[in-house]
């Protein structure tokens, strides 16, 4: 079951850093129809976010890098849950992960003529770090459960 997971998740992986460079393939019109699209549909959500009038392309452009690379981070994080090797370096490789997806979709996007921008990829980064630092927070503060649960049910 635990072999499964891994490599379920690494397909996942797999497929997302496909969907965010898939995303910067497209042609600076075809970007445009996506995000206007996106922006009809999130206006009604993010509107009592952040006020009327105020939700602009250029938002909902930027929160969809920090989503897609948040998912991304949170992904690699499950990962690293299921091998067990949560561990400083195993860390540091998943942050160096995410920031090459980044520097490489960045890339992609000069080649096709859209321009890269270097706060793309610290908006992206950031993403990352807080897809994992999430998915962090809820295993520890999960596994803590768990141990309190152990210690108040006696053993058979």
């Amino acid at each position: 079951m635990r072999k499964a997971r891994i490599v379920i998740l690494i397909g996942i992986v797999f497929v997302t850093v496909i969907f965010i460079w898939s995303n910067s393939l497209q042609s600076s019109s075809e970007s445009q129809a996506r995000s206007l699209h996106f922006l009809s549909m999130m206006k009604p959500i993010l509107e009592p976010i952040v006020g009327v009038g105020n939700v602009t392309d250029h938002l909902v452009r930027k929160l969809a890098h920090f989503v897609e690379y948040g998912v991304l981070g949170s992904e690699l994080v499950l990962l690293l849950i299921s091998i067990r090797k949560i561990r400083l370096q195993s860390i540091a490789n998943c942050l160096f992960g995410g920031m090459a997806v980044a520097l490489v979709d960045e890339t992609i996007q000069i080649f096709n003529g859209r321009g890269s921008q270097v706060q793309d990829v610290w908006l992206d980064f950031a993403g990352v770090v807080s897809g994992m630092l999430i998915v962090l927070l809820i295993d520890g503060i999960t596994a803590k459960i768990r141990k309190a649960k152990a210690k108040r049910t006696p053993a058979a």
